[in-house]
């Protein structure tokens, strides 16, 4: 069977499989990891496969519909999202039309809303954990059979029962990287370019504004073998020319002896990558910080949230203000340098906590920080609340982004409006990168690092252009 995966042309350099899906306005470009071990998967199985990465590749729909054509499948996978489903669906059309093939959605928006994502002209939706969804419908099972499937059936939505999450990831292939165009994937963070690797999916905590774990890879943390991690590196180290890797699990050190372990295996076999990872701040402590930069960590995504203990409650982060200056101390004094996350539009935000908030990112003396107004995806505990109390405000998908294909506030609350919550995002975004201190601290930093230097003055042009929009 000939099978194509798509991450479909929308909006220049747009990012699907990212936990805020937009275009970053300080520029980054992902890969499609999630539709790379499905390729791979269906490529082991002895089908011919493709896989097409529209925003990195810069080619529009004419030219993915021509690629996808020259394969001749009888099913196209594309990956979707809430702001691009809309395109995404319309996209779905134009291929079943000209090559007759069935269309697949797969992904976060797909999940949670699949008789919509059905009815906008997608043939079948995979809910879920895909790659052994997908194997199926590759393998020939009929659809009534297929664990996780959504599908059409004459005029009546079918729902199979739910594909259990795979408890053995050892068991899955690599990606298959040989597809995509590696060159083209970057951040102003990183050394490029760079790739994600998966130690482990899911998450056991109850954040209730992120997808990831409530709609696709569980409330728990299932972690591959340090070994099959380390053979993955070492492939990546001998196959391909990444310059630096991002650990892509939603928090790689919950489990402080399993990391401790990788950390270990990673120095004694000698991988040499350099990579970064995200980071609760309540998982780790000096033990864990040294062992991640003897490893070759030099940079950790921490998830701070707020400078308010109330909001970081009702957002069920499960941490404190307290716990996120010990997480600060520790990676600093490790040598690893540290991008804070802070959300603005939590549960019971007003003016008031937003000053908080940029007041203590500062205090903490980030090396980068990256403020955001919080996004609640269909599916989300957080959509459920601003849904049940009449705050959500928006006519379809593609509100969720602005013109620029950047996040926009679709809710607001009776005392704090969207215009205001975007006004306090561009404050923050000022006020901490545009310090006389700030600005000769970066200086020195990338005076010394000439790749730094390079992506940072592509990011912070195009962060200097998003403050004056």
């Amino acid at each position: 069977m000939n099978i194509a995966f798509l991450n479909p042309p929308f909006r220049g350099t747009y990012n699907r499989e990212v936990r805020f899906q937009a275009v970053s306005p300080q520029k980054a470009l992902h890969p499609p990891i999630m539709l790379g071990y499905a390729t791979a998967i269906c490529r082991d199985l002895g089908n011919k496969v493709d896989l097409i990465d529209a925003p990195a590749l810069e080619i529009g729909e004419e030219q993915t519909i021509k690629r996808i054509a020259g394969l001749e499948p009888q099913y196209v996978v594309m990956l979707t999202s809430t702001a691009s489903v809309k395109s995404d669906a319309a996209l779905a059309k134009k291929i079943s039309k000209e090559t007759g093939a069935k269309t697949i959605a797969v992904g976060m928006h797909a999940t949670a809303v699949p008789n919509d994502t059905l009815h906008r002209g997608f043939d079948i939706v995979a809910r879920g954990e895909y790659d052994y969804t997908i194997r199926d419908i590759a393998s020939g099972s009929l659809l009534e059979t297929v664990e996780g499937v959504s599908f059409k059936k004459g005029k009546r939505i079918i729902h199979n029962k739910a594909r259990p999450l795979i408890r053995n990831l050892d068991d899955l292939p690599f990606p298959a990287r040989e597809f995509l165009p590696n060159e083209k994937y970057y951040s102003a963070l990183y050394k490029n370019p760079f790739t994600f690797v998966l130690a482990g999916r899911g998450c056991p905590h109850q954040c209730i504004f992120c997808a990831g774990p409530q709609l696709m890879s569980g409330r728990g943390y299932r972690m591959r073998s340090p070994e099959n991690v380390v053979a993955e590196l070492k492939h990546l180290k001998e196959n391909f020319n990444f310059k630096s890797i991002l650990f892509n699990d939603d928090t790689m050190n919950v489990n402080k002896k399993y990391l401790l372990g990788l950390c270990k295996l990673m120095v004694e076999e000698k991988v040499g990558i350099p990579w970064v990872a995200y980071s609760r701040v309540d998982s780790v402590d000096k033990e864990i910080a040294s062992a991640m930069r003897k490893a070759g960590c030099f940079l950790v995504k921490v998830g701070f949230e707020s400078g308010c203990d109330e909001l970081l409650k009702t957002m069920k982060k499960g941490t404190t203000t307290g716990d996120a200056r010990k997480a600060a101390k520790c990676f600093k004094g490790a040598g690893i340098q540290v991008h804070g996350t802070f959300v603005f539009g939590m549960p019971g935000e007003t003016a008031k906590t937003m000053r908080k908030t940029i007041d203590f990112a500062k205090q903490l003396d980030l090396d980068f920080v990256q403020f955001s107004v919080a996004q609640p995806y269909p599916g989300t505990e957080f959509y459920k609340y601003l849904e049940s109390r009449g705050y959500l405000r928006f006519r379809d998908w593609d509100d969720f982004l602005d013109c620029s294909g950047r996040i926009t506030p679709i809710f607001e609350y009776p005392n704090l409006g969207r215009q205001e919550m975007l006004d306090w995002m561009r404050r923050a975004y000022r006020e901490y990168y545009l310090r006389p201190y700030y600005i000769a601290k970066a200086l020195r930093q990338r005076l010394t690092n000439w790749s730094l230097l390079k992506t940072s003055l592509r990011s912070g042009w195009s962060l200097l252009q998003y403050l004056k929009s």
